[in-house]
């Protein structure tokens, strides 16, 4: 029974609320509204998210940034050496001979060709995985006897995985007294023979990539081709 103020009659309690025992307090919320360094849930995750796309980031642009600017640091000024006399080089033929002293290898092998009245000079290094090619003068070809990339007495790719043709290095023929004797060739890295004597010495400098117009790049590692969609993806392709 209630009185007319809505208490329960028999205890004199509020009507309705209940007077049993409990099975446990309410905990009192507290707020960190006004603390600085308390760090709830949300905050932490989002923390954690900010920071690993952070990292996300730097592992993707670092590589492309790298790349992008590799090949303006990657190869040194010109380092020329004297490979000797131009009577080693006969005209007609194409020579292959160890190279030391380059300043971006401790050694390399070049053919050096001599035909047509021009110069080039080859590197033996395969433009697939870097395996040394060999060259068959009765075909007049490079052979790579690794994963059978195929070029021609140019260098040129005709067969096999190599994303481009062989890379060349600079060539030029100097007289006893170091002045250039002949002159550029018809593309870049040859040298004309017009005017070169047989004591007139040969020189090589540094390496370049092309592409199967003989077109000139920076030197480019093996595996990397030098033009079309890939090059612009490269190494993610």
């Amino acid at each position: 029974m209630a009185d007319s103020q809505g208490n329960d009659a028999q205890n004199g309690q509020p009507k309705g609320q209940y007077s049993g025992p409990r099975a446990i307090d309410p905990v009192e919320e507290h707020s960190h509204d006004d603390d600085p360094d308390f760090i709830t849930r949300t905050r932490f995750l989002s923390g954690v998210a900010v920071a690993g796309g952070v990292v996300l980031t730097a592992a993707i642009l670092v590589p492309i940034v790298g790349f992008a600017v590799s090949d303006s640091v990657k190869n040194p000024p010109d380092h020329w050496v004297d490979i000797g006399p131009m009577s080693n080089f006969p005209d007609g033929q194409t020579t292959s001979i160890a190279v030391s002293g380059l300043s971006q290898w401790s050694d390399a092998r070049a053919f050096v060709r001599n035909k047509g009245g021009q110069l080039i000079a080859i590197w033996n290094r395969c433009a697939h995985l870097g395996c040394p090619v060999e060259y068959f003068r009765g075909g007049d070809n490079y052979v790579c006897p690794c994963h059978g990339g195929a070029y021609d007495s140019l260098g040129l790719v005709v067969g096999g995985p190599p994303p481009r043709p062989l890379d060349r290095f600079n060539v030029k023929v100097v007289n006893t007294t170091g002045q250039p004797v002949g002159g550029v060739g018809s593309v870049h890295g040859s040298w004309s023979t017009a005017a070169v004597g047989p004591t007139d010495h040969l020189l090589i400098g540094s390496a370049f990539s092309i592409n199967q117009n003989q077109q000139p790049y920076s030197l480019h590692d093996p595996g990397e081709p030098v033009t079309g969609t890939l090059s612009n993806l490269y190494p993610f392709s």
